[in-house]
């Protein structure tokens, strides 16, 4: 397997990726209006692409937030790329990029621990692999909204 990581300077091609990768993962992603909104967010923020065997596998997008931190904003990979260390590749990208720039803190939400929901089993435990530490938790105002769980990463100094 030959894969490449590489930062996607061309907004067009995140966001075809991203719509891509959302209608391949509907059980991680299947609210459309929050797709929409991803979409749209994909061709405005900062995102590494990975590539295997020369073909689009997986996206990651990010914010930063302050010159101290920064957030996972969304991640995919196409399912017959999973448990392949393709995730951690991107993460492990972004970590040294944004660690060389000075960045501290890097987060992510995700569907908190209390929803006993497979997939995002597998994706808290993807970070907790990755050296991210549940940190908060925000539950909606509304009774049937999604709790979310925030997770932190301290990033070496390099």
């Amino acid at each position: 397997m030959d894969l490449k990581i590489f930062r996607e300077a061309k907004p067009e091609r995140r966001r075809e990726l991203q719509e891509r990768l959302t209608a391949a993962l509907p059980e991680w992603f299947g609210v459309p209006e929050a797709n929409r909104h991803y979409a749209e967010q994909a061709a405005a923020l900062p995102g590494f692409v990975a590539e295997v065997d020369g073909r689009s596998a997986g996206l990651l997008l990010f914010k930063r937030h302050s010159m101290e931190s920064a957030e996972i904003y969304w991640m995919g990979v196409a399912r017959a790329h999973h448990r392949h260390g393709v995730g951690s590749a991107l993460v492990h990208a972004l970590c040294q990029s944004i660690g060389s720039d000075g960045v501290k803190f890097l987060f992510v939400a995700t569907l908190h621990p209390s929803v006993a929901y497979e997939p995002y089993q597998r994706t808290r435990s993807f970070y907790e692999t990755l050296g991210f530490v549940y940190a908060l938790a925000e539950h909606g105002a509304l009774p049937d909204t999604n709790p979310i769980a925030y997770y932190l990463k301290v990033l070496e100094p390099s």
